[in-house]
């Protein structure tokens, strides 16, 4: 028992390194039920935001809620796997953190400046809104190096075109080009664990015969475990010409996400999470968020054309 305290100890050491490094003011903490941090949400969409980033689709993280001193809902994210927290998860999920405690603030300002607050949220740094993609690992999917016609799993046989994009080396993120391309509209894509796959909007949006375009990812350590997040980066121009963005439970399988645009090409993906993100330069993009209706309209404001 001794030994599986001393792993979480130092492994909150690290994260909590990790975040103090990039200038965070959130920290983990060690409670009698389990790893949290160390202060809650007041809206359980901002929670579900920081646990999306720090594998809440891979079971690393969830959320869980209680009640306030006000007896209002208030929201935790909770580490299940400290050890499974990798140093590069760390720079995304601390700007996806103080985005949503701008959030949280925006949100409970009161007009009367002399009301105590139970909680001192320091007031954070525009640092790690824009996320670096110059690193990433380039796989370029090509008919060759699909598998056919595809894995059996969830109960029958899958006509999906497979491709294995790897496990996107220290970053733990990949880049895949050539989906446009591909006849097949149903694509899998499997990955060597926890891994971002990066997609353009213009590549992914439509298939080639129709309108719709099929993506799903799988974990190829287990294959009935949903693999990603996938993440679609989008010019303003493109994120303009969304229609909508629905999303629902697919249990084990992740979540089923469909992007539609104004012109009804769409991306129907199943994955452990969908996010989406603005390019605002040459290899740059705006931190990614869970794909929905809201983060699509707040994606819009915060960078109006």
């Amino acid at each position: 028992m001794g030994s599986v305290d001393e792993t979480i100890k130092a492994s909150l050491a690290r994260i909590n390194a990790g975040l103090q490094s990039v200038g965070s003011p959130n920290v983990f903490e060690q409670y009698q039920h389990g790893v949290y941090l160390n202060q809650p949400f007041g809206r359980s969409e901002h929670a579900h935001q920081v646990a999306y980033a720090l594998g809440e689709g891979q079971g690393y993280a969830r959320v869980e809620q209680d009640k306030g001193p006000d007896q209002n809902d208030q929201f935790w994210v909770r580490l299940l796997k400290p050890n499974e927290i990798t140093d590069d998860m760390l720079p995304i999920a601390t700007g996806v953190m103080d985005q949503m405690r701008r959030l949280e603030h925006d949100v409970h300002q009161k007009p009367e400046p002399a009301e105590p607050r139970s909680e001192d949220i320091p007031t954070p740094t525009p640092t790690g809104e824009v996320v670096s993609t110059a690193s990433l690992k380039v796989v370029e999917l090509r008919e060759k190096s699909a598998q056919l016609p595809g894995y059996a799993y969830a109960g029958g046989q899958q006509l999906n075109t497979i491709f294995e994009v790897g496990d996107g080396g220290g970053a733990k993120a990949v880049a895949i080009k050539g989906i446009r391309s591909q006849r097949d509209a149903m694509l899998e894509l499997h990955s060597d664990g926890h891994v971002a796959i990066h997609v353009d909007a213009a590549d992914a949006l439509g298939g080639i015969r129709d309108y719709t375009r099929y993506l799903t990812t799988r974990d190829d350590r287990d294959l009935s475990q949903a693999g990603g997040p996938l993440v679609v980066e989008f010019t303003k121009e493109e994120l303009a010409n969304v229609a909508s963005i629905s999303t629902v439970d697919a249990g084990q399988f992740g979540r089923r996400t469909v992007i539609t645009y104004n012109d009804n090409r769409s991306l129907n993906v199943m994955a452990g999470d969908v996010q989406i993100a603005l390019k605002t330069g040459d290899d740059e993009i705006t931190i990614p968020v869970s794909a929905s209706g809201e983060t699509l309209s707040t994606l819009r404001a915060n960078h109006p054309e």
